[in-house]
């Protein structure tokens, strides 16, 4: 299941990335959001509060990159919902799918 689940990841980001409409959508100059600062404290915030919530024990990177993930996916749609709200052009299926994914 997990091997479905990566393949149909990396093909959406292939995708996005090599097919010719997708990839003229992109405007560059509208994407500012710093995603590095989303990755940056997703993961400390998972080196501090993991699975265990103890400091005593030694937590495995397994643990902490599990946790990590989580929390990347749970702030993962914010760079999303501030280009909306910057372009103000939102479709009505658009704004539901993204007001739902949040």
């Amino acid at each position: 299941m997990k091997l479905i689940y990566l393949g149909s990841a990396f093909s959406i980001i292939w995708y996005i990335r090599h097919h010719k409409l997708v990839r003229r959508s992109y405007d560059k100059d509208q994407d500012t959001f710093p995603r590095s600062y989303l990755i940056v404290l997703s993961f400390a915030l998972a080196v501090f509060v993991h699975e265990k919530l103890t400091f005593k024990e030694v937590h495995t990177l397994l643990e902490v990159m599990w946790t990590f993930s989580l929390y990347l996916e749970a702030v993962a749609i914010l760079p999303q919902l501030v280009l909306l709200q910057k372009t103000r052009n939102i479709d009505n299926l658009t704004g539901q799918y993204v007001f739902l994914l949040g």
